[in-house]
């Protein structure tokens, strides 16, 4: 057909009534025989329903997704993996960003639960009391992801022990120092328990930091507190860096001021992103299996949605990366 098909149009199509074509594209009961007339025309016209008319409906079947931003190298490809099994079940994902921002989380989940989304997942930044009582009032599915939230559905990375092995890792070995870049603690995961797990695996050997260094997450950051410390690092030292990204900041300056890596300083990092392999020397890290992360995170939301059991807290394993960073 030249012209977008509509409702009326697969009504008059399949000879029967526009409430029974919307109940069936809503998840409503019709006969068999009328539901697959209805999906024949459907396929050969390529129909696509409208989003904003299913959200009207008593289930509308989209689900809402925040992300906080695309910057990272984690996230799309989360969210890619996200939409991709959603997709597939006959949900369709509607993503909003909320720029690393608790209050504009808040609003978005308001937003979405207003919008009438038969769930919500949130890649969250981490929680306030304020967000803890607009979750509490929901009613509608909501799972977040990365982060515990206190009452409420969540799917992690095991971010404490991953921080203990390389902890333990680095402190087995000889370093006049040990230097964590790490994020502020505002967020719980990284901040919070990579960190608590990372100087708890020193402990265990005896060490520990000689100091943390605040950073971000982004690379700028990450380069500018990397150029000041090497003015006052005594070597062999080791920094452990929050994610890989933060250790491609590392490398940038400890190249540029020709200190060896790992003769002089050894670097470690978490995340294993592509290019770490690409790294000269290759970065030793952890990985974290994102692909069961994001078809986790999306089947349980779907279970959660047809109101079957799932368990409060899930995590999402990790796997040492031994490379060639560290000496």
């Amino acid at each position: 057909m030249d012209k977008k098909l509509t409702i009326n149009d697969i009504a008059k199509m399949s000879g029967v009534a526009k409430s029974t074509v919307s109940r069936y594209l809503n998840g409503g009961s019709v006969r068999p025989s009328t539901g697959q007339k209805i999906k024949k025309i459907i396929e050969e016209n390529n129909y696509e329903p409208n989003v904003f008319a299913r959200l009207k409906a008593k289930e509308s079947r989209v689900i809402g997704l925040t992300v906080p931003g695309f910057d990272s190298v984690t996230t799309p490809r989360l969210v890619e993996v996200i939409v991709e099994y959603l997709k597939k079940n006959d949900y369709t994902p509607l993503i909003m960003h909320t720029g690393n921002k608790i209050a504009e989380e808040i609003r978005s989940i308001e937003r979405l639960k207003n919008m009438n989304v038969d769930g919500i997942m949130v890649l969250a930044t981490g929680s306030t009391k304020e967000y803890e009582e607009v979750v509490e009032k929901l009613q509608i599915p909501i799972l977040f992801l990365g982060q515990r939230f206190p009452g409420a559905n969540s799917i992690i990375n095991d971010d404490y022990n991953a921080g203990y092995k390389i902890g333990e890792y680095i402190g087995k070995r000889d370093f006049e120092e040990v230097y964590l870049l790490w994020v502020s603690k505002e967020d719980p995961a990284v901040g919070g328990e990579r960190q608590r797990g990372v100087i708890d695996g020193l402990f265990s050997c005896g060490k520990e930091p000689t100091e943390v260094i605040e950073t971000s997450f982004f690379y700028e950051d990450a380069v500018h507190n990397v150029e000041k410390l090497t003015e006052k690092l005594k070597k062999p030292a080791a920094l452990i860096c929050a994610t890989d990204r933060i250790a491609q900041g590392a490398y940038k300056v400890l190249y540029e001021k020709e200190i060896a890596i790992p003769d002089e300083v050894s670097v470690v990092g978490f995340g294993d992103y592509e290019t770490g392999e690409l790294m000269r020397p290759p970065l030793t890290t952890v990985k974290f299996d994102w692909r069961n992360w994001g078809e986790s995170s999306a089947e349980t939301m779907l279970q959660m949605i047809q109101q079957k059991p799932v368990s409060v807290i899930q995590v999402n394993p990790y796997e040492f990366i031994e490379r060639k960073s560290v000496r």
